[in-house]
């Protein structure tokens, strides 16, 4: 089967962000159901084939997530920001969804078990913004990425493959 005309992925990023459990806000007026998760901490770090490398800790983010009427899809809404070893400022946002699956609802449920390492139930679409040239090529990429969850006890980590599209 040929591929001739279709992308291909380079290897960018390992994401790892620890994230609280879920706050339910409920059933909103326009259908889905919303609930609001904080992202605690995390990392973003260039993978070492990459071009630019970054090495970034988390200041601030979070997740809002729309539930499908039927449970079987989570959409996600994330937004943070990561400060890099020197200093700069990223904007690293996406959109995506998770399909769930029984070991993917017990993490939604806070039943999950210590140990458990989901399959890669995510898939994502990264946007990174920032105002240090140094880092400005970042903005001109398209990022996708597969996500999983890693449950620990006391402790929900989301490890996220990022990979930029090549032409």
């Amino acid at each position: 089967m040929a591929t001739d005309g279709f992308p291909t992925l380079k290897p960018a990023f390992t994401v790892l962000i620890e994230i609280d459990p879920g706050l339910p806000v409920g059933t909103l007026s326009s259908g889905p159901n919303l609930i609001w998760v904080k992202i605690t901490s995390g990392t973003l770090v260039s993978h070492e084939s990459y071009p630019t490398k970054v090495n970034a800790t988390l200041l601030s983010g979070a997740d809002w997530i729309h539930g499908d009427p039927s449970g079987e899809i989570q959409r996600l809404d994330v937004r943070s920001i990561f400060k890099t070893d020197d200093g700069a400022l990223l904007n690293f946002s996406y959109l995506g969804l998770i399909n769930m699956d029984p070991e993917i609802a017990t993490v939604f449920a806070g039943t999950a078990k210590p140990g458990l390492v989901t399959q890669w139930g995510a898939v994502t679409h990264k946007f990174i913004q920032t105002g240090t040239e140094k880092y400005k090529k970042l903005e001109d990429e398209i990022y996708v990425a597969v996500g999983r969850f890693l449950v620990e006890e006391g402790k929900v980590t989301v490890e996220y493959k990022i990979s930029a599209v090549v032409p």
